[in-house]
């Protein structure tokens, strides 16, 4: 009796075992990719983002460390300067 009460028991955790990789298998590449795609997005949008970050004056773009935000648009601290005077 013992042994087929064990038998039934590895059975049945064969069992779970198969379809805990079945199910993994089917879900896992699909979350991945699902992830991945979530990040291209973020990414295109950083880089959409980036692209229009623009000079108000000469259109180059800037570099958001060094160049001015002032009245909604960006300029080259040159470019500020030259507006000012």
């Amino acid at each position: 009796m013992i042994a087929i009460d064990l038998a039934l028991l590895a059975g049945g955790a064969l069992l779970v075992v198969v379809i805990a990789g079945f199910v993994g298998g089917r879900v896992g590449p699909r979350a991945e990719a699902r992830r991945r795609k979530q990040l291209g997005a973020r990414n295109a949008a950083e880089e959409q983002r980036r692209l229009e970050e623009r000079c108000a004056v000469c259109g180059e773009p800037i570099e958001p460390a060094s160049d001015v935000w002032d009245r909604g648009q960006w300029w080259h601290r040159a470019c500020y300067r030259e507006t000012l005077q």
